[in-house]
């Protein structure tokens, strides 16, 4: 069953409540125990279009956009600013991988082929859209999820400008890619919460 985001919105009050909605309804409802955090869990929204968007500024909910910037991140900010609130007070998050390695020849080749076969199983899933499973997305339009690969300096600059750029306050990596065993990221991951993770922190802090 599919909650509506606003019967979320009402679970997270801690108060008792009706809903009767189009496709739901719920009578007489609280949830106990209360929440640990002070104003209940975050609401994290995930849009690819301009549509949700636009709900997930209406719910006031962080965001995890995919697709054009301009159709999906550009359109939350600004819906957010016009309702007076200020778009810096909330959180952006969305997944960039990182192979941070020296010898990019030996290492990129298994995870390319690894994320060729995701791709492949997500277009299957929505014939004739890209990849994010959107009509109409182009590569060039897309906020990037590609990979960034090369060693730690160059994912720090990149990955730097990436989050500078888009405004993403939360980054999410996978951390083994389809059909590959743990150990041959392991390096890789070590590296990333080691010599890459603490200095786009710091970058972030500074900015």
């Amino acid at each position: 069953m599919t909650i509506p985001l606003e019967v979320l919105r009402r679970c997270f009050t801690g108060e008792r409540f009706n809903f009767h909605g189009k496709r739901n309804t719920f009578d007489d409802v609280v949830i106990r125990p209360g929440y640990v955090q002070q104003g209940a869990p975050p609401l994290w929204v995930a849009a690819m279009s301009e549509a949700g968007a636009q709900r997930a500024a209406r719910v006031d909910g962080h965001l995890l956009p995919q697709g054009p910037r301009a159709a999906v991140l550009d359109p939350w900010r600004a819906a957010l600013a016009g309702s007076g609130r200020d778009p810096q007070n909330y959180r952006v998050g969305i997944i960039r991988s990182c192979l941070v390695t020296d010898d990019v020849e030996r290492d990129w080749p298994p995870v390319r082929a690894a994320e060729r076969y995701r791709g492949q199983v997500y277009r299957s899933f929505t014939p004739g859209t890209s990849a994010g499973g959107v009509a109409g997305n182009t590569d060039e339009a897309r906020i990037p999820q590609t990979w960034v690969v090369g060693n730690a300096d160059h994912c720090v600059v990149e990955l730097s400008k990436f989050i500078r750029e888009c405004g993403i306050t939360d980054l999410v990596t996978w951390a083994v890619p389809p059909g590959m065993r743990p150990e041959h990221m392991n390096g890789s991951l070590e590296r990333f919460f080691r010599d890459v993770a603490p200095r786009l922190r710091a970058a972030a802090q500074a900015a």
